[in-house]
């Protein structure tokens, strides 16, 4: 099995990804929750996706002409987002109305790494077959379920401001893993490929 998988993450700024990394690291030490602290804080754009054999830098150039045609947007945490396996900073709203640049971006990456998309890849019904929702993960996979509700309303006090800011860095990132048919987010590792910072 391929051990790499893909993604496409927008990196928010220092002062939230600082706040959203403690909460990240008092929910290991409080409540056992590793699985989000595997990872960068970050908003998905592209979810992991199994890349097509090849080498990288023709997805690289077809990113790279996304990003040199987009400018920094504004995002906002307005609301939680919940579901089923986790919970997270929602990121669909600015001022009370959808946030249309950030939903036009996201179908803009999609398209640009859709044809490097493996046909047998794995994650592209969780990924691709369901509307987009963009958030900032604070736990995931591996909330008891009957501890949910009471680990959001420990979290609460702790959420960053509402107020809007600049999404203006991004990462293609390599994921490995040696199960991604199973409990992928038990040895997870990764590294950043590729970096971008988009002018005002």
């Amino acid at each position: 099995m391929d051990p790499y998988r893909y993604a496409f993450y927008l990196i928010p700024p220092y002062a939230i990804s600082r706040q959203v990394a403690e909460i990240h690291h008092l929910l290991e030490k409080q409540f056992g929750l590793r699985a989000a602290e595997r990872f960068q804080v970050h908003a998905t754009i592209k979810g992991f996706f199994k890349k097509t054999p090849g080498p990288m830098q023709p997805l690289i150039d077809a990113l790279d002409a996304v990003m040199q045609a987009q400018s920094a947007f504004l995002v906002a945490s307005e609301a939680l987002h919940r579901d089923e396996i986790g919970f997270g900073l929602d990121l669909s709203w600015l001022a009370g109305e959808r946030n249309q640049p950030l939903y036009r971006f996201r179908q803009q990456v999609v398209d640009a790494v859709r044809p490097f998309i493996a046909p047998d890849c794995d994650f592209v019904a969780a990924d691709l077959g369901v509307p987009f929702h963009p958030h900032i993960t604070l736990a995931f996979r591996d909330i008891p379920e009957s501890s949910y509700d009471l680990i959001v309303n420990w979290v609460r006090p702790a959420l960053p401001a509402p107020e809007p800011f600049e999404a203006r860095v991004f990462h293609l990132l390599r994921f490995h893993s040696r199960q991604w048919d199973g409990a992928w987010w038990r040895d997870l590792s990764w590294q950043v490929l590729r970096a971008w910072e988009l002018t005002p």
